[in-house]
């Protein structure tokens, strides 16, 4: 004798069948937005450099949501907005230039950048898969330095780029350093050359500078005998001609494009 359906038999099998095609779309969507906020406070602000890079590394636009206090009259202030540069020394004296509402402002805590516009009492990093246009990143080989100059004659004026690299020099005045961490900071707070914070007196390094201000501190510095490690070139809105031109003048070993 033939079995009849139920309506709980006929529920169950539409069950399985809904969860058979969830999975199936769930599985082969190609929607690869990704939205992640991560928050970070005094007691946790020397993991933060490690996440904003995981996200430039991989091309991500990061913006961030900052509570802090006017570092002018120390009135509560809240700023919102994208983060141009983010920098710190192994944990310790993080430092980001976050850009709101057209307007540059330094963020960082008090006892760690005294100078900073805001000093911050919570922090946010917020990505939601938004990358930013054409851009590239080009690797090129060590290369013997007399200049930072050197660094960035291959480069055409109107590229937008930035530059990250450590220089191994036969000598660096320390007052030298100074100079160059007072004329960046009064540039736009950002400073991206500075000396070693290992105890060598004779490194340079670059972080994510971009040529405006490696053709500024190339004047403090003048002329001196030195080689890089692995430079890293990032192109933003790169073009062909662009890749052309750095493969023309550098011994690149790896580009990538996001």
């Amino acid at each position: 004798m033939k079995k009849r359906f139920t309506l709980v038999d006929y529920a169950i099998i539409i069950l399985v069948i809904c969860a058979i095609v969830f999975a199936f779309i769930h599985v082969t969507s190609n929607d690869d937005t990704v939205n992640e906020k991560t928050s970070y406070d005094s007691s946790t602000l020397n993991k933060i450099a490690e996440k904003y890079l995981t996200y430039y590394r991989q091309g991500y636009i990061v913006n961030t949501t900052v509570h802090g206090y006017n570092s002018t009259d120390g009135k509560p202030v809240t700023l919102s907005g994208n983060i141009k540069w983010l920098d710190d020394d192994r944990g310790s004296n993080v430092k980001a230039l976050v850009n709101s509402n057209g307007s540059d402002y330094i963020v960082g805590l008090y006892n760690h950048v005294p100078n900073a516009d805001v000093y911050i009492n919570s922090m946010t990093l917020e990505m939601n898969g938004e990358k930013y246009k054409n851009l590239t990143e080009i690797k090129i080989n060590p290369k013997n330095i007399t200049s930072l100059n050197d660094l960035i004659t291959g480069i055409s004026n109107d590229t937008d780029y930035e530059i990250t690299t450590t220089i191994t020099t036969d000598s660096v005045e320390s007052m030298k350093i100074q100079e160059i961490s007072n004329i960046l900071f009064e540039k736009d707070g950002r400073i991206s050359i500075k000396g070693s914070n290992s105890g060598l007196t004779n490194q340079i390094i670059i972080v994510r500078a971009p040529g405006s201000e490696l053709s500024e501190v190339n004047n403090i510095l003048s002329n001196f005998s030195g080689i890089t490690n692995e430079i890293t070139i990032r192109i933003y809105n790169c073009s062909d001609n662009d890749i052309d031109n750095i493969k023309n003048n550098y011994n690149v070993t790896n580009i990538q494009k996001f």
